[in-house]
């Protein structure tokens, strides 16, 4: 009796934790859906490798408005993501690097 019942036990755990790492099958009332396709290539954090004589190149968009502490600093600034990319070729080599960028030196006065 007690040998079912163990068996019966990591029988579920083994089905439990194969659903939750995505391994079993996908139950028909779910609809699939797909991912956006993007160019940029999201949470990477490390600059693209460009090639011998092209110039590598950092910006930030989605700037915020002075905050009290900011990013990873906790430090007064203003919130914005941080890009790099290729001088050569922007629009393909565009790279995620920091979603808490913080650009210090703003007041809130």
């Amino acid at each position: 009796m007690k040998a079912s019942r163990i068996l019966a036990a990591l029988t579920a755990c083994f089905s439990l934790s194969l659903l939750a790492c995505g391994g079993g099958e996908p139950t028909a009332d779910a609809p699939e859906t797909e991912a956006p396709v993007s160019s940029v290539e999201q949470g990477i954090g490390y600059p693209p490798s460009c090639r011998s004589g092209d110039t590598l190149i950092y910006w930030v968009e989605n700037v915020q408005a002075c905050v009290l502490k900011c990013g990873s600093t906790r430090v007064q600034g203003q919130p914005a993501t941080q890009y790099a990319a290729c001088q050569s070729n922007i629009s393909g080599t565009k790279t995620l690097i920091n979603v808490r960028h913080c650009i210090p030196g703003c007041s809130l006065e």
